[in-house]
């Protein structure tokens, strides 16, 4: 009977650490829509609309799928040759000289643009867009704000739950004493009939409950052996 109760208790231990244990999901893309509240009308003289910081937008995120595509205004009408906004990946950090890699749209008209992955990687000189410091959005010679600015296909950023080791510790702990109070009530559960004299107490219910109480234990040992550690 003990070796069906420890064989009970390690089977719940096992489904209890399978919920605690480190999960990691990756998910493949997702298109992703950048806030333009600080966005401001240029001086239509190369200047720039919106600037997004590394750690406002991580360009390692980006994908051979990727677009950026973006929304504007314009401030009169554009009679340019080329497009009337340009996207600027820069890098002032690790490069040396500094980057400034402008960047002309494969599609556009006067109030939408789309820029390339390829162009983004031909004009940055580099795939490795972990080293761009600031992306920017700004005009070609006409004032322009920024209204919309999106980045689609770019890798989801990986969800990660893990165990410390203080939690694996703590589960430990707790399946030794859970151990330890099992086999006290599956002893005082076997000697509870010869005891009483009258050998009719049904064993069954008394292991099914046993092994309830020992998985509850389980459960409130963890939760407050991890409350004593962090708090």
């Amino acid at each position: 009977m003990k070796k069906i109760l420890k064989i009970a208790l390690s089977a719940a231990i096992l489904c209890l650490t399978a919920v605690i244990v480190s999960v990691c999901v990756f998910a493949e893309t997702e298109d992703i829509e950048m806030r333009t509240v600080l966005a401001k009308m240029t001086n239509g003289a190369w200047g720039q609309s919106i600037t997004y910081d590394k750690a406002t937008l991580d360009c390692s995120r980006l994908t051979p799928d990727s677009e950026i595509q973006v929304e504007f205004e314009v401030d009169g009408e554009w009679n340019g040759s080329g497009a009337p906004v340009e996207l600027v990946f820069q890098n002032y950090s690790t490069a040396d000289p500094a980057i400034w890699a402008k960047i002309a749209p494969i599609d556009f008209d006067e109030t939408t643009a789309t820029f390339r992955y390829e162009d983004m990687v031909a004009i940055y000189g580099s795939d490795d867009f972990s080293t761009v410091d600031a992306v920017h959005l700004g005009d070609c010679g006409i004032k322009m704000k920024v209204t919309k600015f999106v980045i689609t296909n770019c890798q989801k950023i990986e969800i990660t739950t893990t165990t410390t080791a203080a939690t694996t510790e703590a589960a430990t702990e707790a399946a030794t004493e859970a151990a330890e109070t099992t086999t006290a009530v599956t002893t005082a559960a076997t000697e509870a009939p010869s005891q009483s004299g009258s050998g009719n107490i049904p064993i069954i219910p008394i292991v099914i409950v046993t092994v309830v109480v020992a998985v509850i234990v389980v459960v409130v040992i963890i939760v407050l052996k991890n409350r004593k550690r962090f708090y």
